[in-house]
């Protein structure tokens, strides 16, 4: 993974501009440039019909020309000195404009305020751009990088199929990335299905099964990792389903950003992230990088 050009969503409703800040900190440690967006939408068609269709696209015009002073204005604020562009859109679904821009120009990752997605009320939007399929999406839950944090990189091991396996290659190469540019410890977690009944049964021991796990999957990390020293008490494997077991290893190691892989499928209304990823993703408090193959 490499961060060189960044897609910025701007937040007018976030007090603290979580995504602008985080935009700064990336871009100045990756050396990176930035693209800046903010979106803007009004019914004016519930204005009086004595109005002049000349009169409604002044007042677009003027809202656009307020939004792209706000931004400028923001820029300045947060001290954003790598930003090759910046633009005011008229957009009512500002995640089909994400797709046609990332269509048409290269990013590396988008960043976005706003990772809690079960309380968030930007949840149709958040769910919509991550299913973007194309670039990989950072949700900021903290404007400021606390201490004593660490990256967290969640991995499907046990998957045979080709698509996910070069997922979980991926997923190790940008917490490499990201945990040796921020200089933060790096986590990896895995879980563990067993069968409640054959557990219960006494036919499944899950520490054993822990143990065969370790010795099994810590080499094929390591080997991931290429250069990068992967401690064994750095990686975590637990019994118990994917949504219950990430969350919980997040926690226990203090987790400021959770890396997550999904492999999304077609659904009634389009492109979904999958049932595991998305259970993962309504329970993390972190901030969240998403990536898709």
């Amino acid at each position: 993974m490499k961060i060189k050009n960044i897609l910025v969503i701007a937040d007018k409703s976030d007090p603290k501009n979580k995504a602008l800040a985080r935009a700064k900190l990336m871009a100045d440690r990756h050396k990176a440039s930035l693209h800046i967006v903010v979106s803007c939408y009004e019914r004016l068609d519930v204005l009086s019909a004595k109005i002049s269709n000349a009169k409604k696209k002044e007042v677009q015009e003027n809202i656009l020309k307020e939004n792209k002073k706000w931004l400028s204005s923001q820029i300045k604020k947060e001290k954003l000195t790598r930003v090759s562009s910046y633009e005011s859109i008229w957009e009512k679904s500002i995640h089909e404009w994400v797709v046609k821009k990332c269509k048409k120009e290269s990013f590396d990752v988008i960043i976005k305020a706003g990772s809690n997605i079960r309380t968030s009320r930007e949840i149709p939007i958040n769910w919509h751009i991550l299913r973007n399929g194309l670039v990989p999406v950072l949700l900021i839950a903290e404007k400021k990088w606390r201490k004593k944090q660490s990256i967290m990189v969640s991995l499907d091991l046990s998957s045979k199929v080709k698509s996910k396996q070069d997922l979980n290659r991926k997923l190790v190469e940008a917490g490499v990335l990201l945990a040796t540019v921020m200089d933060v410890p790096l986590n990896f977690a895995f879980s563990l299905s067993c069968s409640p009944v054959l557990k219960e049964l006494g036919i499944i021991e899950p520490r054993q099964l822990m143990k065969e796990a370790r010795q099994k999957f810590l080499p094929i990390i390591q080997e991931m990792a290429g250069d990068f020293d992967v401690a064994a008490e750095n990686v975590h494997i637990k019994v118990g389903n994917a949504e219950n077991v990430i969350p919980s290893i997040a926690s226990k190691t203090a987790a400021g950003l959770v890396i997550i892989g999904t492999v999304g499928r077609k659904g009634l209304k389009g492109k979904l992230l999958g049932n595991t990823a998305e259970r993962i993703l309504a329970l993390l408090k972190t901030n969240i990088l998403v990536i898709q193959p």
